[in-house]
């Protein structure tokens, strides 16, 4: 099988990541790297079954700083660690994605070394969480108006990276869930996107259980889109300003000239 390692960062996990541990194993799944996020000593005992029964390696912030960081720490280490490898794939760790999804989206980085793979969901299904469906759609839209980059899903955790986008990527701005959106952002130009339909899975509709905060990480996300915005408007003004000068100086010219043909 191709080395491409799957990373797991994980924050204050419960059995649906020993689960997919499992079935990881099960499937001869051998190189697992999960990060813990500073989840603290009560969540101990289940990085430590991650590491003795499903053999996964484990990293370990001392403290809480992001899916985003502890993504890049993920990344540095198998950029250090794993030279021939092709990249990587990211997955979550609250049971959102299959193990046939991620075995799909691993295939298709292995055909398509330099683009990043998206592992993408139908939020038109039943059972989405109304927040996860407004949330991207909104996401998906500014997104494509500001920066041209047409996705369906731009909150998706399991994407498939390659190498030297990984190690591009740990210069990237960003330490908790914006850094994804960024992510995507410095696609653009650089990279392909291939987007893999994937199973949409929440083990509920009203009350999934998710680490990402709609208020504060939503600010965060949409303060990128602000400031895309801005540039917009300064170079707007800018624009304009430099075309009224033009118009009046050729205007100016234009009197000059006939005046000139008067005399």
């Amino acid at each position: 099988m191709y080395n491409i390692p799957i990373v797991i960062p994980s924050y204050e996990p419960d059995e649906r990541l020993l689960k997919l541990l499992e079935d990881l194993k099960e499937n001869e799944f051998d190189k697992v790297i999960i990060v813990d996020d500073g989840s603290g000593i009560e969540y101990r005992h289940i990085f430590k079954e991650a590491k003795k029964k499903y053999s996964a390696t484990v990293l370990r912030h001392s403290v809480n700083q992001g899916k985003g960081r502890a993504l890049k720490t993920a990344f540095n280490y198998l950029l250090s660690e794993e030279k021939d490898m092709i990249g990587c794939v990211t997955a979550d760790s609250d049971g959102q994605h299959s193990i046939e999804d991620i075995r799909k989206v691993m295939s298709v980085l292995s055909l398509n070394k330099d683009s990043l793979i998206l592992g993408s969901r139908d939020f038109s299904l039943e059972g989405v969480p109304d927040k996860s469906r407004k949330g991207n759609t909104i996401t998906s839209v500014v997104m494509n108006f500001l920066y041209g980059i047409r996705i369906s899903d731009t909150q998706t955790g399991l994407r498939g990276i390659p190498r030297d986008f990984m190690e591009k990527l740990l210069c990237v701005d960003g330490e908790r869930f914006e850094f994804e959106t960024n992510m995507l952002i410095a696609c653009k130009g650089k990279v392909n996107i291939i987007e893999v339909p994937i199973e949409t899975i929440y083990d509920s509709k009203e009350d999934h259980k998710t680490h990402f905060n709609p208020i504060k990480d939503s600010i965060r996300i949409y303060k990128l889109f602000g400031k895309r915005i801005i540039a917009y408007a300064v170079g707007f003004v800018c624009a304009a300003k430099v075309l009224k000068t033009v118009v009046k100086l050729v205007f100016k010219s234009k009197r000059k000239k006939s005046g000139n043909h008067e005399a």
